[in-house]
């Protein structure tokens, strides 16, 4: 109960310095071929936001990796109803901690009988170690607020 008055606390607080006029995502993001993990983007105006991503990955032999994702985003274009956006970060491979850089464009989709709730599907470009790689996500997200 504690935790959550504090929460409040700080949303509210957030709120009356004009901080708090962001739009919150949850969801879920997939980066073909097979990683599916949580998804949270928080939109700080309607042009500029951040992405946290964290995968769990099942290594075998009892062992589980995960990744960790963190990206800034920026909508080059709005529609009604749609939105082009570009998407640049890092991802953390773990437990080796390997980078992967990534750029990307993606588009994404308000459905209309559902107006909170965006599909997207994204496309670019990776790099690790190994060389450049081509990416591509698709991803589905509730958004609590106007996005």
């Amino acid at each position: 109960m504690r935790k959550l008055l504090i929460a409040m606390l700080i949303w509210g607080t957030l709120g009356a310095t004009g901080l708090g006029q962001f739009t919150l995502g949850l969801g879920t993001q997939i980066t073909l071929p097979a990683l599916a993990g949580v998804s949270l983007r928080l939109w700080a105006t309607p042009s500029v936001g951040l992405e946290g991503v964290a995968f769990v990955l099942s290594g075998g032999e009892g062992r589980v990796n995960g990744l960790l994702s963190g990206r800034g985003l920026a909508r080059v274009a709005s529609g009604e109803g749609a939105s082009f956006y570009l998407a640049g970060g890092a991802s953390a491979l773990l437990p080796n901690a390997d980078i992967l850089w990534h750029l990307c464009g993606g588009i994404e989709v308000f459905l209309p009988f559902a107006p909170a709730l965006a599909l997207n599907t994204e496309f670019g470009f990776a790099f690790n170690p190994d060389g450049w790689s081509m990416a591509f996500g698709l991803g589905i997200h509730y958004y609590f607020g106007k996005p």
